[in-house]
């Protein structure tokens, strides 16, 4: 429970664009995710390139790297029970620190995969609480009339960065060693924390009892939550499968284009660049989405057309031409409806969640979809190694067709408007 006792700083603005505090929420989140985008292009390259890391090496990295997702769980408790926003600004912070030392280590010759896990672990980690308390801010911070806005703003943001920065990570690691390119994110990760730290809107003071519950109450109270909602259940099962199998093909990827296929490493970022376009096209239009069809059913049908697009991957073959057409066109195809298809699920969770359970819901979603990534990731790159990369991606890639499945089964196809918070 929270105090309400803030006072208000400025009259409710109309819009979001007339929101100050939200656009330097906005303007920070994009400065980062830009720096972000830039480090997955110059992450896996530093691997596979500068440290010679195989199939099995990569997904066992990718598996150390997404082992933080498990601790959603306790970010959530965190963000519950602490302010947001300070946790946001330490993790930056800290995040930005943990590049330097890769870039240390590597001046000193002193880089291995060994520390590139280990600070790949503990940047993600920073990450998760940084995340949880973003999303669990963002109601608090715009109100609930402008939950669905604000993550379509939000979602842009992470898709005018996949385009700027994928692209000018490729440009840069062709132009120095992938090391060297961490820099740039440090910078940007020192700009959002500086950003967020004038948001002005007062934040309330969790307020201290000795009766509340301790943190594995405050835990379970969330999970019951995301395991009884009728509308939040589905997608976090739809999301735990999904992850299984997309995890499996994103960190293999990389591999794929310059092993399987045989094109020059510059084409990772060309490629991953391509759905920034779209990823745009579908930010713009998920408001309009959700208003034209219904949240939910803006949810299901680009969960169909995104993941049947996983095929493409695995399928391509042929020229140079050919090959970037078909992951290309899925790149685009996953970047047009995996913003509309997130915006809708959050705006979903947002509105069916009390107020006091914004951190822990989210984490709880959070943590039992993506507790599968890493188990993905692994079993994915060991696969791999033993039948072969092509065979792999077309498994991962059947694999999505499982969460098309649960959610036309669930009642998110037939839920257009916005759900209010049911006790559970």
């Amino acid at each position: 429970m929270v105090s309400n006792t803030a006072p208000a700083t400025e009259a409710a603005p109309t819009s979001l664009w007339k929101h100050r505090d939200f656009l330097k929420l906005w303007v920070g989140y994009s400065t980062s995710q830009f720096g972000a985008q830039i480090t997955v292009v110059a992450m896996p390259l530093v691997a596979i390139i500068v440290l010679g890391a195989t199939e099995a090496e990569v997904g066992t990295l990718g598996a150390v790297g997404r082992l933080p997702f498990l601790l959603f769980l306790f970010a959530g408790f965190w963000a519950d029970r602490f302010r947001k926003r300070p946790t946001m600004i330490a993790a930056d912070i800290g995040r930005a620190l943990l590049l330097l030392a890769v870039i240390g280590l590597y001046a000193a010759d002193m880089l291995t995969l060994f520390w590139l896990g280990a600070i790949s672990f503990l940047s993600v980690a920073l990450f998760v609480f940084f995340e949880v308390a973003n999303m669990s801010h963002l109601p608090f911070l715009v109100g609930r009339e402008f939950i669905g806005d604000g993550n379509a703003k939000l979602q842009l943001s992470n898709s005018v960065a996949r385009v700027a920065g994928n692209s000018v990570g490729s440009v840069l690691v062709n132009a120095f060693i992938a090391v060297q390119v961490l820099i740039v994110n440090v910078v940007t990760l020192v700009v959002s924390a500086i950003i967020c730290a004038l948001i002005r809107k007062p934040e309330p003071v969790p307020e201290r009892s000795e009766d509340r519950p301790g943190v594995f109450s405050s835990i379970a109270e969330g999970l019951r939550w995301v395991l009884r909602d009728p509308l939040i259940r589905p997608s976090v099962i739809a999301a735990g499968f999904y992850m299984f199998f997309f995890t499996g093909i994103e960190v293999l990827l990389p591999l794929w284009i310059i092993k399987g296929l045989g094109l020059p490493g510059y084409w990772v970022g060309i490629l991953l660049a391509i759905g920034g376009p779209g990823a745009i096209l579908g930010s713009l239009l998920a408001v309009r989405s959700m208003k034209k069809i219904g949240i939910g059913p803006s949810f299901f049908w680009m969960t169909v057309i995104g993941n049947l697009s996983l095929f493409l991957i695995g399928l391509a073959t042929g020229p140079t031409w050919q090959i970037v057409a078909m992951i290309g066109l899925a790149q685009f195809l996953l970047g047009i409806t995996g913003p509309i298809a997130m915006v809708a699920s959050g705006t979903l969770r947002m509105g069916a969640t009390p107020e006091r359970l914004q951190g822990r819901v989210m984490a709880s979603q959070r943590a039992v979809a993506l507790s599968l990534a890493p188990v993905g990731a692994l079993l994915m790159g060991l696969l791999a190694e033993g039948i072969g990369l092509r065979t792999t991606l077309l498994i991962c890639a059947a694999g999505a067709v499982i969460p098309i499945i649960v959610l036309a089964l669930s009642p998110i196809p037939r839920t257009k408007g916005m759900p209010d918070p049911q006790e559970h």
